[in-house]
């Protein structure tokens, strides 16, 4: 059987950790403990870092936890974002030629 690999992982675990909040009586540390460990498999995730943002900031009041993530979910953001620039703007000189 093939190992799944961390990123594979990491979304399972935001993805648990999503549809436990989704119950009233939610073990919170239990959907914490899902955010952690997806954090440690894979710590460059937009999408972990953005839902461990959200979770410290709507849900677990954390600011100090919540604005960490949110930064760094910005700082990878913009590093795609210019990324993807890069590629636009190379692929739209390469159709003027």
């Amino acid at each position: 059987m093939r190992q799944r690999n961390n990123r594979t992982q990491a979304f399972e675990l935001v993805d648990r950790a999503i549809r436990l909040q989704l119950f009233d009586d939610a073990d919170l540390s239990e959907v914490e403990q899902c955010f952690q460990k997806a954090l440690t498999l894979d710590p460059e995730s937009i999408d972990v870092l953005g839902e461990a943002a959200h979770f410290y900031d709507a849900v677990v009041p954390n600011v100090q936890k919540a604005q960490k993530f949110a930064v760094q979910c910005r700082e990878k953001a913009l590093m795609l974002i210019r990324e993807m620039d890069n590629i636009i703007g190379e692929a739209s000189v390469r159709t003027r030629r």
